[in-house]
């Protein structure tokens, strides 16, 4: 098969990104790792993606899941009908890289709708409506981030996508840390270098999460020092926003509830992010002593969210002077 139209840089990079996506994995590079190879590429492909909530750090937190559980595909990417990059692109594409016949058929699909066009090149807008048209496992890792194939569509012709979600508005940030949109100012620089190469998935450590979101919510709040009331507002926001990213949350056959007992204990004495933050913001309404200890010691660790409340309840806290406040 001779190429009519060549791959342009985004599509370069998308394809080699997609090698690495598919590391480890083994088989041919499938149409999941084509959409995670969009992620990393400049433009509105990747805009449409993030604007949906499929991002770089979702869709390689959901691979790297499925591989780690070997959990198999519903959808048939046709691994079988396994075609070369050369067959494919022509003089520009491998022999010995090989794509599942639905990454092929979607590559194909790209470089005819830029030929519809007059495009001299095909470029990852053209790959994204390749790879949404099929029945195939990119379709399935969106399914699986809860993101339709066809908010992401609207987005790429310049509609308004989804719906919002029901997120509350103080989250935001959180959720947008959590989603690689942007990153913690106290991050160390290794983590930023991790965040930016491969992406870091906060809901995966519960623990690590909680400590770095304790800094911001008292940055948040405009607070002279950090105590344990921000640990409690650290626990409660990290909860709610893994709850609306399970596919994030969950490691192996743990679910959001077992990962995150800290923030559901919370729940259960009927706290939640959004009152809590309001009577700290509101300045006056409780009135909390100092702590037993300095925060860092009970962020110290790696103790999970549970056993990090079981310890702030059971000294003398200002986080349960908080929790007996408005638990009254």
């Amino acid at each position: 098969m001779t190429a009519t139209t060549s791959p342009d840089w985004n599509i370069v990079g998308i394809l080699g990104a997609a090698r690495g996506a598919r590391s480890g994995a083994g088989g041919p590079i499938g149409s999941e790792h084509l959409l995670a190879g969009i992620t990393t590429a400049k433009g509105a492909a990747r805009e449409a993606l993030a604007a949906e909530g499929a991002t770089k750090v979702t869709l390689l937190s959901v691979l790297r899941d499925r591989l780690d559980r070997e959990e198999a595909w519903s959808a048939d990417d046709d691994p079988e009908g396994a075609v070369s990059e050369k067959d494919i692109l022509g003089d520009e594409g491998e022999e010995r890289v090989r794509y599942t016949g639905a990454a092929g058929r979607a590559l194909t699909s790209a470089r005819e709708l830029a030929r519809q066009e007059d495009a001299a090149k095909f470029g990852a807008e053209h790959l994204l409506r390749g790879l949404l048209a099929g029945d195939n496992r990119a379709v399935e890792m969106l399914d699986t981030c809860g993101v339709p194939p066809e908010a992401v569509l609207a987005r790429l012709d310049g509609g308004a996508g989804s719906p919002a979600d029901d997120l509350a508005p103080l989250l935001h940030p959180t959720r947008d840390i959590l989603l690689g949109h942007s990153h913690y100012r106290r991050a160390p620089w290794w983590s930023r270098w991790l965040l930016k190469r491969a992406g870091i998935n906060w809901a995966a450590r519960p623990a690590w999460w909680v400590r770095m979101e304790t800094y911001e919510q008292a940055r948040r709040l405009a607070a002279d020092a950090v105590g344990t009331e921000h640990v409690l507002l650290a626990v409660l926001a990290t909860h709610e926003v893994a709850l609306r990213y399970p596919h994030l949350a969950q490691e192996g056959d743990s679910d959001v509830a077992s990962r995150y007992e800290g923030g559901e204990r919370l729940a259960r004495l009927g706290l939640d992010h959004a009152s809590v933050h309001e009577a700290l913001r509101s300045g006056g309404r409780v009135h909390l002593a100092s702590d037993a200890r300095p925060v860092e010691q009970y962020l110290d660790g790696d103790k999970g969210t549970g056993p990090l409340v079981q310890e702030l309840l059971d000294e003398e806290t200002r986080a349960r002077q908080l929790v007996q406040a408005l638990s009254a």
